[in-house]
């Protein structure tokens, strides 16, 4: 399976690095990521071209990386600065590949492609994460399945009715939208449950379980993998701004064929001084993916193999649309960098 290039990857949460080395494999690439001295983020590969031991495991002295083995060092661009042996000639070919990284939303974003194209402005709306008026938990998580997998549960919700008994409602599947005009380069998958008694889920957010609201599940994917669900709740016929919003967002970054960096975060506008409502809400958010969706998805690939999933030809319900249409605008990108 290929891989985009040329896109931003969520590679971790800023939080993730620091003055210690960080691995991590993206899209088969193995990273290794490490705070600089003047705060910025740099990212080399983990593999010295030398005997090929993994940087990570060397010391990181100021800016340069130590390899374990035998003392070569490395800067932030992947030029070998020091060959501690011999007559201290540095080989032409000793040098590794150097990536770009910027942070925002509190993300490390990297770009496994030519850097020069690398345009900031390309990284998808996240803002939530970093807007004030939210309240925002997060959590990283593995998968052992293909991103596309993952993409496709997120963007098919009805699948909540039957494997969250959180979720689930009296009154059946949620409501599917379908969208009239697609676009180019976003994908929505809307699912509301209008005029309905709020699920266990809200009915612990605080929302009355005797009172009739309005649920909404609107979900945005960015290619190739970045999704942002739009859900609450709110009186019936009222406006959003009224009830209750707990965006959320699913940063999906391909480790390789077969698993998956899952980063995870729940915003939310109301309570927001409540340590104790945030901490039930990260428990609870990862335990439902953890414990309920994970399984299945895992099983799913297991069943799947290595094929590709719509070359099995599976069947289609109208509530695959949106995941179809995602991964259509996958291949095309991928093709348009085949031919590039």
């Amino acid at each position: 399976m290929a891989f985009i290039k040329n896109t931003w990857y969520a590679a971790a949460w800023s939080s993730e690095i620091s003055r210690d080395m960080l691995a991590r494999t993206i899209a088969n690439e193995k990273i290794v990521f490490f705070r600089k001295e003047s705060g910025g983020v740099a990212a080399i590969e983990d593999r010295c071209p030398h005997r090929f031991v993994p940087l990570h495991l060397g010391k990181l002295k100021g800016d340069i990386v130590e390899c374990a083995y035998h003392g070569l060092c490395f800067d932030p661009s992947g030029a070998c600065t020091l060959n501690p042996h011999g007559d201290g000639k540095i080989p032409r070919a000793a040098r590794v590949k150097s990536y770009k990284v910027v942070e925002k939303y509190n993300v490390a974003w990297l770009w496994l492609g030519d850097a020069e194209r690398a345009d900031e402005s390309l990284i998808a709306d996240f803002s939530v994460l970093t807007d004030p008026k939210f309240c925002t938990v997060n959590s990283y998580l593995h998968v052992n399945a293909n991103y596309q997998l993952i993409s496709d549960n997120l963007l098919d919700l009805s699948h909540g009715q039957y494997i969250h008994p959180m979720f689930t409602n009296a009154e059946g599947p949620p409501r599917f939208e379908p969208e009239k005009n697609p676009s180019e380069h976003e994908v929505w998958a809307r699912f509301s449950r209008p005029n309905q008694y709020p699920n266990k889920y809200f009915q612990m957010l605080g929302y009355p379980k005797d009172q009739r609201g309005d649920h909404r599940n609107f979900m945005r994917w960015s290619s190739p993998s970045l999704l942002l669900l739009d859900v609450g709740m709110t009186g019936v016929g009222r406006p959003v701004e009224e009830g209750l919003s707990i965006p959320t967002s699913h940063l999906l970054t391909p480790e390789t064929e077969l698993t998956t960096h899952y980063f995870w975060a729940m915003s939310r506008d109301f309570r927001q001084d409540d340590a104790a409502l945030s901490s039930e809400l990260l428990r609870v958010g990862v335990a439902v993916f953890d414990d309920e969706d994970k399984p299945v998805i895992e099983a799913q690939q297991r069943m799947i193999d290595t094929s590709e999933l719509m070359s099995l030809n599976p069947v289609l319900l109208q509530t695959d649309g949106p995941a179809v249409r995602a991964r259509r605008v996958v291949e095309a990108r991928l093709q348009a960098e085949r031919h590039s």
